[in-house]
């Protein structure tokens, strides 16, 4: 159900958009089409307040106090979706709102990371460790950053995930083009490109394993045993023949890559909790729920909270 949560917030972001255009019927729709997917607090929130009040938010304006100096009794109000305001009406960059529009025009993961198709492991990560600095909404207040950002994650997942696939089929490609372009002069001579074959495969297999760890236990692959890293304390699971194998610099090399991993994941979920939240808060402004609002300043943003912890220990160190 997990794999299901991307969906629903897509969903729910439909629907907000929906919501400020008066279209009160398909932001319901999608809503219900949200927590059909995946039980979000901020899908299910806005969906009471949509049933309870029975109208929209079109047109309503969203105001909000200067940042800076000036008459504080006065907001700035704007109506959302005007354009040219940027997130909250912060200030951009043409470097930021370029680098947008790049990731608007891309048309596959490859080139939203800016890798080549035969890109390891480890290019997949540094790519995508810069973009993600680049284009997250609290550094990047450009139209459309937030959308670049969740393109940059996508594109990061799917990379990881079909780094094997792609650098098996490229071998197998390969032997295929062999089979097209070899006449045969013998049974072995044509049976040769099927055995090369199934021998990549299986060097394949070999050389892109899983990684030795996991962030969570994994009976199936038995890594169960609990093991924490010594600069950070990021709890991973191992197998059994881990402690043999690592030691050393490989121990540390490992290591190191839990911690980027975990790192990653927490900066990802505190970004959900921070637009779950946002969502929430929203919601009640517009419609003057307090119960909605108490409930949204009630979210305990666990992942914000380590994120806080983590960059303490980054720059205690």
């Amino acid at each position: 159900m997990e794999g299901n949560r991307d969906e629903a917030e897509k969903c729910v972001e439909i629907a907000r958009e929906a919501l400020n255009a008066g279209n009160r019927e398909k932001a319901q729709r999608f809503l219900q089409k949200a927590e059909k997917l995946y039980p979000l607090p901020s899908a299910r929130a806005l969906l009471e307040v949509i049933m309870k009040n029975g109208s929209t938010a079109g047109n309503i304006p969203h105001c909000r106090k200067p940042s800076g100096g000036g008459d504080q009794s006065k907001p700035n109000c704007t109506k959302d979706g005007t354009p040219g305001g940027g997130d909250g009406g912060k200030g951009y960059t043409k470097d930021q709102v370029d680098g947008v529009l790049s990731i608007n025009k891309c048309k596959n993961y490859y080139e939203v990371l800016g890798v080549t198709k035969d890109a390891g492991d480890e290019d997949l990560k540094k790519a995508y460790r810069k973009l993600a600095l680049k284009f997250h909404p609290d550094k990047n207040h450009a139209p459309g950053a937030t959308d670049a950002f969740k393109s940059t994650v996508h594109s990061f997942s799917n990379g990881r995930a079909g780094y094997s696939h792609q650098h098996q089929h490229r071998h197998s490609g390969h032997e295929r083009e062999e089979e097209r372009g070899d006449g045969g002069f013998s049974v072995f001579i044509q049976l040769m490109p099927i055995i090369v074959l199934i021998l990549v495969s299986l060097l394949s297999q070999l050389m892109v394993s899983n990684p030795p760890y996991s962030l969570y236990p994994r009976s199936g692959s038995g890594q169960t045993i609990k093991m924490q890293t010594e600069n950070l304390g990021v709890i991973y699971y191992v197998n059994k023949d881990f402690k043999n194998e690592y030691k050393g610099m490989l121990l540390q090399k490992v290591e190191k890559s839990v911690e980027e991993d975990y790192v990653t994941n927490v900066r990802n979920n505190c970004w959900k909790e921070r637009q779950q939240k946002t969502d929430m808060q929203y919601a009640a402004k517009v419609y003057r729920d307090d119960r909605l609002r108490r409930k949204a300043d009630a979210l305990s943003m666990d992942n914000c909270k380590e994120l806080e912890r983590l960059t303490s220990l980054y720059k205690g160190g």
